[in-house]
């Protein structure tokens, strides 16, 4: 049982972290003579994403990364779910089996519930950092 804490511990230390992370991204890149610098630099050149459009790029880029990032979460969320019905399922009516398997499922919904407001405060940061910045 310890292990799974500590995995669900370091999948909440990083859905706290990467929020923040991209929010000091953000604030830095906003400097308008850097993005004019970065967008001169790369005319001409075929960008990973397809076109010549960093910024359109750059977006796409950054889209499927958290995509990625909430594909697995919410996999080992499914994961931590199935386990715990699972250890449910297989006590037998023993108390202690069925709290074991009980905790399993609560640590789940914790965890999704804080990676999920995780992204919707990111979401919402950048978004007002878009409009702020025109």
């Amino acid at each position: 049982m310890k292990k799974y804490q500590i995995k669900i511990i370091g999948l909440l230390v990083i859905s706290i972290l990467m929020p923040l992370l991209m929010s000091v991204g953000i604030s830095q890149a906003g400097d308008p003579a850097v993005i004019t610098n970065m967008k001169a630099s790369l005319t001409n050149v075929q960008l990973p994403g397809g076109g010549s459009d960093p910024e359109a790029t750059a977006t796409s880029v950054v889209g499927k990364v958290i995509n990625a990032f909430l594909s697995i979460f919410g996999t080992i969320f499914l994961i931590l779910m199935i386990l715990g019905g699972y250890k449910w399922m297989m006590a037998s009516g023993r108390e202690e089996e069925v709290k074991k398997a009980k905790d399993t499922i609560r640590a789940a919904i914790i965890g999704l519930i804080i990676v999920v407001s995780a992204y919707a405060i990111s979401y919402f940061v950048a978004l007002s950092l878009q409009t702020a910045a025109g």
